[in-house]
């Protein structure tokens, strides 16, 4: 008899398992309606519209949907109820800005390059615009680093002194990367500096630039194993980044929001739109590396020439640096960050709008 009712006590257990997980699944799947939902679900809005770039933006706010709806909705094909054609038509129509290449090269201008790619792909990029302006000295171009100002206010103070500049205007390039732009906080000067370049009869040309998130982390972990582990035991700094511990990871979503400043705690979606409108309202050139040539782009809105006839110089790929080596958990908690940051929703909401490509979806 005791036999039996402890069989019928677990069988009670599993069974109140499976039902909470199955609810978990379900609303995992089919969220809450919302009334962002709603207006996604019913495709609120005109028809997919571009802004120049001498044409303000307006803020529409529209709603980004997490992964997993996304996901869903590529799943129930192109038509049907709840399918792609129901669920995604906002993020191909958001507004943004563009370059008419029929206007190009122009003729002066600042060009900002916003970028944290970290390690030493982003060194070569500093590396080429450096090596681009010294050999277009004709230009008169010169270039301003965040990193060699060595601080948020001394990198503003500079960008300031451009706006404030007379006389005659020729180009500058700002490299905003550490120490760099805050975009939750700086739309203004891009603004001012916008306005300061149109009553000049010049152009500002504002790119952004962002990587795969998996690469990203990995290129992250390289930088952090370089600058913080020269004489650390490797085995103790891999255990600690692939375990559940506080580790100071900052992802490229906190980057362009925040730059090195205090990340604000909020919801992720929520973080996502704020990124996205940021983009759409400043940018007029948003790249996705792998995808777009960014030493081309500059070339073209320049019509500076590449010396040699080279464009950029190349990344590393190694999978192993001074005994440090990736692992499948470390990958594993790579997953664990982007999803936390918000890395993951902002990179896949830019192949949507950017690209137009629902094919990265199922490579998550």
């Amino acid at each position: 008899m005791i036999a039996k009712l402890i069989i019928y006590a677990v069988l009670f257990i599993a069974l109140a398992i499976l039902i909470s997980s199955t609810t978990r699944i379900a609303l995992a799947v089919f969220p809450a309606f919302t009334s962002d939902n709603f207006a996604l679900i019913n495709g609120v809005g005109d028809d997919e519209e571009d802004i120049s770039n001498d044409q303000p933006v307006y803020n529409t706010d529209p709603p980004i949907l997490p992964i997993n709806q996304r996901k869903f909705a590529v799943k129930m094909g192109e038509k049907g109820p709840k399918g792609v054609s129901d669920v995604l038509p906002r993020l191909f129509q958001l507004p943004r800005r563009t370059i008419d290449p029929a206007k190009l090269p122009y003729k002066c201008g600042v060009i900002l390059i916003q970028h944290q790619i970290p390690g030493d792909e982003g060194a070569a990029i500093d590396d080429w615009i450096r090596g681009i302006i010294d050999s277009n000295d004709d230009s008169g171009a010169a270039y301003i680093s965040s990193t060699d100002a060595g601080s948020r206010e001394a990198f503003l103070a500079q960008i300031n002194e451009q706006i404030e500049m007379k006389g005659e205007f020729y180009w500058t390039v700002l490299g905003s990367g550490e120490h760099g732009l805050s975009l939750a906080s700086d739309g203004d000067v891009l603004h001012k500096l916008r306005e300061n370049m149109k009553e000049r009869g010049c152009q500002l040309v504002a790119m952004s630039m962002f990587s795969e998130p998996l690469d990203y982390s990995m290129k992250q972990t390289r930088q952090m194993f370089a600058r913080w582990c020269k004489n650390c035991d490797v085995t103790e700094f891999t255990k600690k980044l692939e375990s559940d511990s506080d580790v100071n990871w900052r992802g490229q979503l906190d980057y362009f929001l925040y730059n090195n400043g205090e990340i604000e705690s909020y919801n992720t979606t929520a973080k996502v739109k704020d990124a996205i409108t940021k983009l759409r309202e400043h940018y007029d050139l948003v790249l996705l590396d792998g995808k777009d040539d960014f030493s081309k782009e500059i070339l073209k809105v320049t019509g500076w020439k590449s010396p040699d006839g080279v464009e950029i110089a190349a990344e590393v790929n190694d999978m192993e640096i001074g005994g440090l080596r990736y692992s499948k958990h470390m990958v594993k908690q790579y997953t664990k960050f982007d999803a936390k940051n918000g890395d993951a929703d902002f990179y896949d909401a830019l192949h949507h709008i950017y690209h137009s490509d629902l094919a990265f979806l199922f490579n998550q």
